[in-house]
């Protein structure tokens, strides 16, 4: 596990036959105060259509977002996509992959989580299909309150409990974004590729560990800190630059 400073990854057309996952917020757009307020810039849905398309395909978004919402600020972009860390993915045309249904988030947890945000001053309560986020960014000094609650309401409701950013999320599947990465892994025109994982988050580095196991590698965004990323990426804006998306 790396802890010192990385190189950035290596330029993108001396990889042979790469295969790009790619997380959303903190990745390719800045974060915002609450999920709902990220800008897209114009040019990127497209900008990412056009490289799916120089890759024959081999590029797929993996976010924490339910998918909906990532094709939300993504609409002309026909592209492979992974939300809910791994629990949801849909083919380029919206399509589901795999059979599986995924349990939705029960009205009883959403009732207990919007009642506690109420109650916390400066706590954003973010409401998915399969889960939900207690966003803290703005209550820090309330961090380990958040915690227990987030932990009680885990437990009394079989959810599970994973930690982000600035972030507690509570999830009905255990699935991860490195679980994303290695069933589109398995697919058509991903196959026998070799996976590069982008990502800001500590949610990230499952799809770093994954890619790391399918002999690729993860490229960090952001701040240096103990990683499975190989490379280091300092901010959005180099992200876009390396993909020459701009």
């Amino acid at each position: 596990m790396a802890d010192g400073d990385l190189d950035p990854p290596p330029a993108l057309g001396t990889i042979a036959c790469p295969a790009l996952f790619l997380d959303f917020d903190g990745t390719l757009v800045e974060l915002a105060p609450s999920p709902s307020q990220i800008v897209v810039p114009d040019y990127l849905s497209g900008a990412l259509q056009r490289k799916a398309a120089q890759l024959d395909g081999r590029l797929a978004l993996i976010s924490g977002r339910f998918v909906a919402d990532v094709r939300s600020h993504l609409p002309d972009c026909a592209v492979v996509v992974s939300g809910s860390h791994g629990a949801e993915i849909t083919s380029p045309q919206g399509s589901p992959v795999g059979e599986k249904e995924v349990p939705r988030i029960g009205d009883a947890v959403l009732a207990q989580a919007r009642d506690y945000a109420a109650r916390t001053d400066g706590l954003l309560l973010e409401e998915k299909a399969l889960g939900l986020g207690l966003h803290y960014r703005n209550c820090e000094d309330r961090r380990d309150e958040i915690h227990r609650f987030a932990q009680g309401l885990a437990q009394e409701h079989g959810l599970h409990l994973r930690d982000g950013k600035m972030l507690f999320e509570l999830a009905t599947t255990d699935a991860d974004k490195g679980v994303g990465v290695r069933a589109i892994m398995e697919q058509s025109p991903f196959a026998g590729a070799s996976p590069i994982f982008v990502g800001d988050d500590t949610t990230d580095e499952d799809g770093f560990a994954a890619v790391n196991d399918l002999g690729g590698f993860g490229v960090l965004v952001g701040e240096r800190r103990k990683t499975l990323a190989r490379y280091r990426l300092r901010d959005v804006a180099a992200v876009h630059q390396w993909l020459e998306l701009e």
